[in-house]
């Protein structure tokens, strides 16, 4: 039985759509031809199929979900969300380290979709991507995290002239002891301001970097060979900027601040 509903949910890509349809509501065999486009003869044996399996009943000349197919939907729906997110990019998902994301957020690799895929720009391959830049200039509530010293960062966070920009860096020991010893100067002026935060974490993390805003996310996974290849994930959606939020809070919870006098 559980081969024959795998099969039913996922082999057939008419029985995928006509039960994320019906989610809907209940609809009649001509809303169905007409909204998922489909001749009736190749879609009344798939009807057929998952009546037979109790997914859904009809009543009348209406189809609609049981709740046995009410509950197998809701739970399939984001899974397919996740393969979507996944298989638009599928060699670069299979390449990244993601053992230190926790799986709560794993399972929420749905609310990523759309996003794009930023690679570097060969002729600037130390600069950060422009679209971080451009983005950047609209924020004035940050969140960032790195495991990795980037000397643009060093800039873009610690030198930030702009007082009224609120700005919560969560970085890993590596990263910090850095700042301590090389840009001390900088790294106490940050911290003497009122909107600006620092938090430091001692678990290594495999995301090199991870931005959030109020205007976009972009999160750069090391590979599984613990390289930084700055391909970037971006999004502008509002479940991503969620999902990012989320996350880099995890992190942060988990981080101890840093005070100007410590």
């Amino acid at each position: 039985m559980e081969k024959t509903l795998t099969d039913l949910l996922f082999m057939s890509q008419k029985r995928k759509d006509l039960l994320l349809l019906l989610k809907k509501g209940s609809k009649n065999i001509d809303e169905i031809v007409d909204e998922l486009r489909v001749n009736p003869t190749g879609m009344l044996p798939q009807i057929k199929k998952l009546k037979e399996e109790y997914l859904i009943i009809q009543e009348d000349r209406d189809y609609m979900l049981s709740p046995l197919g009410e509950l197998l939907v809701e739970k399939m729906e984001p899974l397919l969300d996740i393969l979507e997110v996944i298989e638009e990019n599928e060699d670069f998902w299979q390449e990244r380290d993601l053992r230190g994301v926790p799986n709560t957020f794993l399972e929420r690799l749905n609310e990523l979709k759309p996003y794009s895929l930023i690679r570097p720009n060969p002729d600037n391959i130390f600069e950060p991507p422009k679209e971080f830049m451009e983005n950047m200039k609209k924020s004035k509530h940050i969140l960032f995290f790195s495991s990795i010293f980037h000397p643009f960062y060093l800039r873009a966070f610690l030198g930030k002239k702009d007082e009224e920009t609120e700005i919560t860096l969560i970085v890993t020991e590596g990263v910090f002891k850095r700042f301590e010893n090389d840009f001390k100067e900088e790294l106490d002026n940050f911290l003497s301001l009122e909107k600006r935060k620092l938090f430091v974490l001692e678990d290594e993390i495999k995301i090199a970097t991870f931005t959030k805003t109020e205007c976009f996310m972009m999160v750069n996974f090391l590979t599984l060979k613990g390289t930084f290849d700055q391909e970037n994930i971006l999004s502008f959606r509002p479940a991503a900027l969620q999902w990012a939020e989320d996350l880099i809070l995890h992190y942060k919870e988990h981080a101890r601040e840093i005070s100007k006098n410590e």
